[in-house]
């Protein structure tokens, strides 16, 4: 079972609260989520740029130390940068200088889940050739699974982006999006609304992640009928889902509150969360192959939640993106102590 991941891989470049002194880290979305998928212990592939500089050569060292291997890096004219500065509530902002190309073909021999999603997929003219490979991992019964994970620096026009994005979910099985996203995305619109309407363009799973809030998720392949009500993703593990004869597809919405903790900053969670879900998702898969038809049970999605959310907290106790190893989350996740009702399971 190999994961591929395909993205942009970044240097950030991250200040302290009140200070001017950045400090040079491996990022971007898609390079998290491989590295973080590596320390749960997943084979992994990356399929990125890096420019042939000191930071191309920090982030080459960073896949390597993960067991990740180079061989799918093209050569980029410079390395990207983010430029992060963290607030007083651990919460980041960022400022990018990014290109992107992805001009080299991507093999998907052996892969069982392609993921990608942030500015991979929405920056030209790279963004063509991820949207490629995604309808090619499809046609070839690849998983798909996609965060939007928007940079409104660097998303351009508002109509294009929603029209890009949306034609991502319909290319996805999974789909994990953060409501800031889709408070971007869809300005006033309730975030279990979009959700619904996402699952009904294709994905199986759509997951939103609501940071301190937890995360909540619509399963498609819920009950038929399941007579859901509301408008809004409880907060409080209730039901809640379609509104009997609104024309959104039937679906089961499962919840899992977030644990409380410390936070030092929020850098790297919704990517350790992507990695912990869907590493929760394949686990005991039968024949350590692609998700075949009906594995995603609701408490197969509960337990991914659960996962997701233990790791998310456990790398917002720490500085930067430093992503839980598979021991660590197992020891979090039992601490916590939640019940499948206090997971909201419907």
């Amino acid at each position: 079972m190999t994961f591929l991941v395909t993205g942009e891989s970044l240097v950030d470049l991250i200040g302290a609260p009140g200070s001017w002194t950045f400090t040079a880290v491996p990022g971007g979305s898609p390079l998290n989520v491989a590295v973080a998928l590596a320390a749960l212990g997943r084979p992994v592939r990356f399929a990125g740029e890096t420019g042939d500089d000191f930071f191309g050569g920090l982030l080459r060292d960073h896949l390597t130390r993960h067991g990740i291997g180079t061989g799918d890096l093209a050569p980029a004219a410079a390395t990207g940068l983010a430029f992060a500065r963290v607030g007083a509530d651990g919460s980041a902002s960022y400022d990018f200088r990014f290109e992107w190309r992805l001009s080299a073909p991507v093999a998907l021999d052996g892969v069982t889940c392609l993921h990608t999603g942030s500015l991979a997929t929405l920056v030209s003219p790279g963004g063509a050739h991820v949207r490629a490979l995604m309808r090619a991992a499809k046609a070839a019964g690849v998983t798909v699974s996609y965060d939007p994970n928007i940079r409104p620096s660097l998303a351009g026009d508002h109509a294009e982006a929603v029209a890009l994005t949306e034609e991502c979910v319909r290319l996805s099985r999974l789909v994990k999006v953060s409501a800031e996203d889709l408070d971007w995305l869809y300005p006033g619109e309730p975030g279990l609304n979009v959700a619904r309407r996402w699952a009904g363009l294709g994905p199986e799973l759509v997951v939103v992640t609501r940071g301190g809030d937890g995360a909540a998720a619509v399963l498609r392949a819920g009950l038929p009928g399941d007579g859901l009500a509301g408008d809004r993703f409880p907060s409080d593990g209730t039901p809640g889902g379609r509104t009997p004869g609104d024309g959104a597809p039937s679906g089961e919405v499962i919840t899992c509150p977030a644990p409380a903790v410390e936070v030092v900053d929020t850098v790297g969670a919704g990517d350790t969360f992507t990695a912990a879900y869907l590493d929760a998702l394949h686990d005991e898969t039968p024949h350590h192959d692609t998700l075949h038809d009906g594995a995603l049970t609701p408490a197969r999605v509960a337990e991914a939640l659960r996962r997701g959310c233990a790791a998310a907290a456990i790398v917002c106790t720490r500085a930067g993106a430093v992503p839980p190893t598979r021991a660590e989350v197992n020891s979090f996740s039992l601490g916590t102590g939640l019940s499948r009702a206090e997971e909201g399971h419907t």
